[in-house]
């Protein structure tokens, strides 16, 4: 399958390739599998812009000798008015015509005459900012062209030719007047780049870089390249440039710290007068919030006295002069910063090297030895020397006092401001006099001064407490630090580090009496308060000598600027520059106070050395940290630094590369020269020179460095961690980044995901090879060819804790889970689809875990034993038997559903070794007893009888209509059984204690969520005779009640119960319609509200109307027969319902029946009593109801038909009030009852 890579970068950005070499590229396209036909650039336009500073180049196969435009600009309204890029038989050229259709006409064109190699050539068109133009074929110039001399010069594309095409000119043809393609391109064309002009040496890195990729890229089916392999490119940003407003000529030493905040800090030096280091040399920064996206302004942050008042004189302003050694020592200065920050304060400390006028480390004399101050008491003072020799000392809060310790009339500022830079710092006053300063040699403007600091070095720290908005006066901790043998103590520049016990640690490297450097590392214990020096490398490095750092004399031995990192087991390791041509290592086990002896390292491959193999350098400053977290488990170093092996020369700090060092468990680093980063500058000499690294939030990499061996220059450039790990066949991605990684690889190669955070497959078609996902998500999404082919991996393995994430429909060939893994398969189940993976060939796993992400409702799956229903996820084969596959979280709840995993075993008409298999997310089952039906489904699987299991409140919201009526019912008996008795004149009031247990079985069958519950109630009821007529043949009764009663449904899908609370009212209409007949006109409401536990409450109302007629049959006087006969009508209606705990809409269907009974009641009266008694049967006709959960509607259980039994005795306590007891009995279906009452009546 063929495969097509375009990468069109606009607008000066960095291309994301190695091949590059331009500064900057315009536009670049890149296409692995070649341009072969004429191509129109729609997407880019050039018309009007300049050539000058500018760079062509295409990487081309021609056929054929004819003439062939490779790239034109053109106006496609006119016949000849375009440029064209040609090449023809042995020859390459530029062509350009203007106003062909006029007597204006105008032609000019450059020729060269080549050896085309076999197969692809470079070409390339460089135009320099002085309109000369240089033509390279295949790196080696081809012909230069002279202004002066009167060649053609091609210095702008005119804005008139907005038609770019590659591989053919398009233009009118004077026959047809109609736009036309002529001097069409036969052949293949790989690379056109425009980007920067180039020089000789850039040119045929160029071509060799160029040609190297194309190798690599030929060799595979697929391209295996960044782009495919999911880098992402990031533009530099100049921080720090001559070119700049303020004019600074030089920049130099980079310092790049994120704090933990997240603000980004680049310091740097600012030379006003040159490069070296020496003369007026700030210290400048910049901050950014966003990672370094944006930056503020440049800032000054130190800057000290001068002889030229307010400021140095720049470069600029008398170059002549400022290169003279001895003349360019003017100032005092700062030089070479180094940051750190205290996570405990969130402090940030910058060190800096500062110098009294002088040529620094670069000046001789015995006068530099030791640390510039006296020791009296147990403080040390700064001495202050006198040019008749003496020496007095500067005390605390500025005071100065002479060689015999008394206090003078002279006062040093050594408290500055940040609004002046500190510039004030060493002035010194008479009275109100400023007199001089103490850091300028007594001459010029400084001639009064009566007194100076010591020239030597010295060590100030400043710091700051809100991310480098403002800072503290600098500390001089000179005196804590530097030894009285030592000449030079200075910081190793860029970064230190604090330890895991909280330490402080910056790099510093020193000399002694004799000139010699050694490396060593300053540590604080009390955030920065104090600093103790630790010992040397040098010191530990010559076990059977007297040789260490204070004696040695130089040469091979010397270490110098450093940087340090601490390994997860406490070792600290310290990188060094050194004459060697390579980095040298040391290792310390106590924090950097010691060291073991470095000579006696053995490396991965068993030689005893302390230069690290891998890493060149040519005796330049380099950068290494270590990476927060570790990755797939291994701890990583990132090392930046020149890659040119040398003892020194400027001209060797070039070839900028960023190296992946990986921690093994002997502490040893193993680095991987074959999948480092190239760092492309923008001078010939692709200069690199000092650099500092930083990690940023996003887990990308923040590199500040030198471009250039001129110094002009430093550059901020974000890097992906992706870059270091896409040779090693692996995708990295990070759980900080604010996108997922996108890789569209499909080539043979094994790879391998790593890194927390998320990748995406995004190819197309067929994948050849296959993927370990190791540590993080890999997300499927491969789409299908034109073919409908579709293939994200031909073996797909799941690794420790590696998620394998599917969208859409997948398709890999096996699934391996290794043993010792702990990750998942992971599925969306939404509106747009469901994501499904089909295993083709095998899967090879003893247990899978699967996670689903349900992003829609779900409806309830049917009540089969997981035949083909629910969501489908997965699709594999296994020869052995079925994988053990569940969900990450066994189970999932949505709404009132409970889902589950079900694996069926597909049918199959042969016999075979293999079993195919199907995985679904369906509802779990229950068979009527609760427990869980089989998961496993095998073609011989004999299905129970089950249903879906659902949240136990549905219990109790399906019984709610039945239970609201049947405490109706029982509160209009009790108020119909009250009502009999105040048919007596005398009794008018009652009040009545109601109590009793109701069981219901409901007609539905167990698949149709039939439940059986029980309720428990009490309650009271308050009533009496309203009204009565004068005949007594009619009279008017009511009564109010409240009851309380909790139902309990009986469910196989677990626990649940709601609590009632109940209030109404009944009303009787007694009419005698005869002596022995009479017929009573009853109705009763009710208002109902439940709590269902762990669900919503319920609101209810209903409504019992209807008619008794009864006929009164005297059997003795005091024993009467009632035959009853009744029509009633009973409605519930409850409202709908938003259960929010649970994502679910319920509305109930209205429930209505119709009741009739027939009855008999027994009445016999005593002396001091009254005995009841009543036999009653119930007939209920109604339809179904319906309960809708989220539309889904579900059955409701039906009133049963039930005969009643009831006595009641009631007691006369006095001739006004009496006592009355209920027991009643109902029977209907399997449900029973009974219901118990006590009363007082009262008559007045």
């Amino acid at each position: 399958m063929k495969r097509s890579i375009l990468s069109a970068i606009i607008a000066g950005l960095f291309v994301s390739s190695n091949y590059t070499f331009a500064a900057t590229v315009d536009y670049s396209l890149k296409d692995v599998d070649y341009i072969s036909q004429p191509r129109l650039l729609d997407n880019i336009n050039f018309a009007g812009s300049s050539l000058k500073g500018k760079s062509i180049t295409l990487r081309y196969r021609k056929d054929g000798a004819g003439l062939s435009s490779l790239l034109s600009f053109s106006d496609k309204n006119k016949t000849t008015d375009y440029i064209a890029l040609y090449a023809m038989n042995n020859v390459i050229g530029i062509e350009q015509q203007t106003n062909g259709d006029t007597p204006d006409k105008t032609q000019k064109h450059v020729t060269a005459n080549v050896t085309p190699e076999e197969g692809f050539n470079t070409v390339t068109y460089s135009f320099s900012e002085q309109g000369e133009m240089q033509v390279y074929f295949n790196g080696i110039k081809a012909v230069t062209t002279n202004k002066t001399r009167g060649d053609a010069i091609f210095d702008r594309i005119p804005e008139n030719y907005t038609n770019i095409k590659l591989g053919a000119l398009d233009r009118i043809d004077t026959r047809t007047q109609s736009l036309s393609q002529g001097w069409t391109f036969n052949g293949d064309i790989y690379v056109l780049e425009v980007g920067s002009a180039l020089d000789d040496i850039a040119a045929k890195r160029l071509h060799e870089n160029l040609k190297t990729m194309h190798e690599q890229e030929l060799a595979s089916p697929f391209a295996r390249n960044p782009l495919t392999m999911g880098v992402k490119d990031f533009a530099p940003t100049a921080l720090f440039d001559a070119g700049y407003a303020d004019n600074i000529p030089y920049w130099r030493i980079p310092s790049l710290l994120r704090t933990q905040d997240g603000v980004l800090i680049a310091a740097a030096d600012k030379h006003y007068q040159n490069t070296w280091d020496w003369g007026a040399i700030h210290t400048a920064y910049r901050t950014s919030r966003d990672d370094g996206k944006t930056w503020e302004d440049i800032q000054t942050l130190m800057g000290l006295a001068t002889h030229h008042n307010e400021r140095p004189p720049l470069y600029t302003e008398n170059p002549k002069k400022f290169t003279l050694r001895e003349i360019a020592s003017n100032s005092a200065f700062l030089i070479d910063a180094v940051m750190v920050q205290d996570k405990n304060s969130n402090r940030l400390f910058l060190g800096i090297d500062m110098f009294p006028e002088s040529l620094g480390l670069f000046r001789s004399g015995e006068e530099k030895n030791g640390n510039g101050h006296v020791k009296i008491g147990d403080k040390y003072y700064l001495k202050l020397h006198r040019s008749d020799g003496t020496v007095w000392t500067l005390r605390d809060a500025g005071e100065v006092y002479n060689e015999l310790g008394e206090k003078t009339e002279y006062r040093v500022t050594v408290s500055g401001t940040q609004e002046q830079h500190f510039k004030q710092l060493g002035d010194v006053y008479k009275g109100t006099e400023k007199l001089g300063n103490i850091y300028l040699q007594a001459y010029g403007q400084n001639e009064n001064a009566p007194f100076v600091a010591q020239a030597t070095s010295y060590f100030w720290i400043t710091h700051s407490d809100d991310n480098g908005k403002t800072w503290s006066s600098p500390t001089d901790i000179t005196a804590q630090i530097k030894k009285d043998w030592m000449r030079f103590l200075g910081t190793g520049p860029g970064v230190g580090i604090q330890t895991k016990n909280g330490n402080l640690i910056m790099p510093v490297y020193y000399t002694n009496r004799n000139n010699a450097q050694s490396s060593a590392l300053i540590i604080s214990k009390d955030g920065g308060k104090t600093w103790d020096l630790g010992a040397s490398p040098n010191d530990s490095r010559f076990p059977n000598s007297t040789k260490n750092s204070q004696t040695l004399t130089g040469g091979a031995d010397e270490l110098t600027e450093s940087q340090v990192v601490e390994l997860d087991n406490g070792d600290l390791k310290l990188f060094m520059r050194n004459m060697s041509g390579k980095v040298r290592v040391a290792t310390s086990k106590d924090g950097g106070y010691t060291w073991l002896p470095m000579e006696q390292r053995i490396d991965l491959d068993g030689i005893q050395d302390s230069k690290v193999k891998e890493l060149n350098n040519p005796y330049s400053q380099l950068s290494v940290i270590k990476y927060s977290k570790k990755i797939n488990g291994k701890e990583y170093l990132i090392f930046s630094g020149p890659s040119v092996s040398a003892s020194g020369g400027a001209q060797n700090r070039r070839d900028g590369k960023i190296f992946l060092g990986e921690v093994q468990d002997s502490g040893e680093i193993k680095w991987f020269t074959d999948s480092y980063k190239a760092i492309e500058s923008a001078d010939s000499a692709n200069g690199y020179v000092y650099s500092s690294l930083a990690e940023l939030g996003d887990g990308s990499l923040g590199l500040l460095y030198e471009n250039s061996i001129e110094h002009t220059t430093i550059v901020f450039q974000p890097l992906d961690m992706q870059q270091l790990f896409w040779k090693q066949n692996k995708i990295f991605s990070d759980i900080r980044e604010k996108s997922p990684r996108i890789f569209t690889y499909t080539g043979n190669k094994h790879i391998e995901k790593i890194g927390d955070g998320t990748a995406i497959k995004q190819g197309v078609g067929e994948s050849l090879g296959g993927i370990t996902v190791s540590e993080g998500i890999l997300v499927l999404n491969q789409q299908a060819d034109d073919k409908h082919k579709n293939l994200a991996f031909t073996d797909v393995i799941l690794n420790n804790n590696g998620i394998l994430r599917v969208a859409g429909q997948q398709n890999i060939a096996t699934l391996d889970v290794s043993d010792n893994a702990t990750g998942y398969i992971e599925f969306d189940i939404s509106d747009a689809e469901t994501a499904t993976l089909t295993v083709a060939e095998a899967m090879k796993a003893s247990a899978l875990d699967v996670k689903v992400n349900l992003l829609k409702k779900l409806k309830p799956s049917d009540a089969k034993l997981y035949g083909q229903q629910g969501e489908a996820l997965l699709n594999y084969s296994r020869a052995e038997s079925a994988t053990n596959i569940q969900l990450t979280d066994k189970e999932i709840v949505q709404g009132l559903y409970i889902y589950t995993l079900a694996t069926v075993e597909k049918p199959t008409l042969f016999r075979s070794v293999e079993r195919d298999y199907s995985v679904y997310l369906t509802n779990k089952l229950i068979t009527e007893d609760g427990k869980a039906a089989p998961t496993f489904v095998a073609s011989s699987t004999i299905a129970p009888v089950a249903r879906p299991q659902v949240n136990p409140v549905l219990a109790s919201y399906l019984t709610a209509n039945i239970a609201m009526g049947n405490m109706s019912e029982q509160i209009q008996r009790y108020f119909e059984q009250e009502a009999q008795g105040l048919s007596d004149k005398n009794r008018s009031l009652f009040v009545k204690y109601l109590n009793g247990k109701q069981k219901y079985a409901s007609d539905l069958a167990f698949v149709d969520y039939g439940y059986t519950f029980n309720t428990d109630y009490n309650g009271v009821m308050l009533g009496g005779k309203l009204w009565q007529s004068a005949d007594l043949n009619s009279a008017f009764y009511l009564a109010a009640n409240k009851t309380s009663y909790r139902v309990t449904p009986q469910a196989a899908d677990g626990e649940s119960k709601a609590k009632y609370q109940s209030w109404g009212g009944s009303a009787n209409w007694h009419i005698t319609l005869t002596d022995n007949l009479a017929m009573d006109v009853l109705g009763g409401y009710q208002l109902h509200q439940a709590k269902v536990e762990n669900g919503e409450s319920i609101k209810g109302r209903s409504l019992n109307i209807g008619s008794n007629l009864g006929y009164q049959i005297k059997l003795q006087d005091n024993f009467l027969l009632v035959p009853t006969v009744g029509l009633h009508y009973l409605r519930t209606d409850i409202s709908d319902i938003i259960d929010q705990a649970h994502d679910t809409q319920l509305r109930y269907h209205k429930f209505a029946a119709l009741k009739t009974h027939l009855g008999i009641d027994l009445n016999y009266k005593s002396t001091g009593y009254e005995l009841k008694g009543q036999i009653a049967y119930a007939i209920y006709h109604q339809k179904q109801g319906r309960l809708y959960v989220d539309d889904i509607a579900y059955k409701q259980g039906k009133l049963a038909n039930a005969l009643n039994v009831g006595t009641q005795l009631k007691v006369n306590i006095t001739p006004a009030l009496s006592l009355t007891t209920d027991l009643g009995y109902q029977t209907a279906r399997s449900q029973s009852q009974y219901t118990w009452g006590v009363g007082l009546n009262y008559q007045f």
